[in-house]
């Protein structure tokens, strides 16, 4: 009994924070056996525990949020987030950040965040060898970008765990090497999440549409062709032939002169709603969208808040899938179980780790009720839409498609 506290309180977070899609169906079930594990290995007496728990009051999530108990280490935390980019950036890498807070504060394990100053594979490296040095057991890299560094470091430091991101392990020359027992791989359907919104925003009746991503890669790529297959599907089943796609990479996460204006010409010339995917290159869209009295669909987490311009949101559940895999270690014994060690698991909506917000949002559309969001979803669930989530060939779509340079 004397960790069931903060047992069910990891249960509520991970189970409400996964209520993306249909309501009537059920949610993914996780032991929290790690949780409880980390807790009997970190937490210092039953008085301690008492203390916690009566802190928590009737906000936990709140009193966790906070940290009262400086389990948050700026540097030298036992779990080591190591990015590019800032933390708290109202997307992805907050995400990510959010699960390993919720987890390691219920848990009582200490964690930090280390940020690298340069994008380069020896700057990955230099950071993760840094947190090693300061103890990290186990480091969780953000992106497909930390491949190339986990590749090489995973046989070097065998004793540190690895979780890696919308990645994998790969060689100088960018392909796959093996995975290492140490490294376990987190990616997602996102085809799934770019169908739903690209669907919903053509029946809620935008038929002239654009997707900026940022760097061509996978995730982007699988988010792309999937709102493709969305608004080609939308369009036929409502008899739509004026349908259009402008499509763009822009091969950068950052704000730009450069987006912004593409997506000023695009608003300009016609086009009523942009699906900005990737980092901070919204902020380039969402000024275009000011400009030209624009609409926007949001990326990786519930962007509403941002902007009344974001019209909805492709999400997908990174948290979720952190506070999963971090379970999982510690359930372990501080090691990656047979299932995960070498491997990777790709989430999707099966896990209610894809699709748009529903719970705790803001409903902008006014021509499509979430009960029509619902039949889409349960359809795509039950397989009986299935989503390509082939990257390296253009989804069949018989609406128009411009494709403007790296897109092509």
């Amino acid at each position: 009994m004397k960790n069931k506290i903060i047992s069910i309180f990891l249960c509520a977070v991970m189970l409400s924070s996964m209520l993306m899609g249909c309501s009537d169906t059920e949610p993914k079930e996780t032991a929290i056996t790690g949780a409880e594990n980390a807790m009997e290995n970190n937490m210092e007496d039953e008085a301690s525990q008492k203390a916690r728990s009566d802190n928590l009051g009737s906000d936990p999530m709140k009193e966790l949020l906070q940290d009262p108990y400086e389990d948050y280490k700026e540097k030298g935390g036992e779990i080591a987030f190591v990015l590019n980019g800032v933390v708290m950036d109202g997307s992805y890498n907050e995400d990510i950040y959010e699960g390993i807070q919720v987890y390691a504060l219920a848990a009582g394990i200490s964690f930090s965040a280390y940020i690298t100053d340069e994008e380069s594979t020896e700057e990955y490296q230099e950071t993760i060898e840094e947190a090693i040095a300061d103890h990290a057991r186990v480091i969780i890299c953000a992106g497909y970008e930390f491949g190339e560094t986990v590749g090489y470091l995973q046989k070097i430091y065998p004793e540190v765990a690895f979780l890696l991101v919308d990645g994998v392990p790969i060689d100088e020359s960018g392909e796959p090497v093996a995975i290492a027992d140490n490294v376990h791989c987190i990616s997602f359907h996102e085809e799934e999440s770019g169908y739903l919104a690209g669907y919903i925003a053509v029946l809620e009746g935008y038929h002239r549409l654009g997707f900026i991503g940022g760097v061509s890669e996978p995730p982007i790529i699988r988010y792309g062709y999937g709102y493709l297959q969305g608004i080609n599907d939308a369009a036929a089943d409502i008899g739509a032939e004026d349908v259009s796609v402008n499509y763009w990479y822009a091969e950068t996460f950052e704000q730009n002169s450069e987006i912004c204006e593409k997506a000023s010409e695009w608003y300009a010339e016609g086009t009523e709603i942009i699906f900005a995917c990737g980092g901070d290159l919204y902020e380039s869209v969402l000024e275009a969208a000011d400009g030209e009295d624009g609409m926007m669909i949001g990326v990786d987490v519930d962007q509403s808040g941002i902007s009344d311009r974001f019209l909805t949101s492709a999400v997908k559940g990174t948290s979720n899938a952190v506070i999963i895999a971090l379970d999982d270690f510690y359930a372990a014994g501080m090691q990656w179980p047979e299932e995960a060690a070498g491997q990777e698991i790709q989430y999707g909506i099966q896990d209610n780790c894809t699709g748009i917000p529903v719970v705790n949002t803001e409903w902008r559309f006014k021509n499509v009720t979430m009960e029509d969001f619902y039949e889409i979803y349960k359809k795509v669930k039950s397989g009986e839409i299935s989503v390509s989530n082939e990257t390296d060939v253009l989804p069949k779509v018989s609406v128009a498609v411009n494709f403007d340079e790296a897109g092509e």
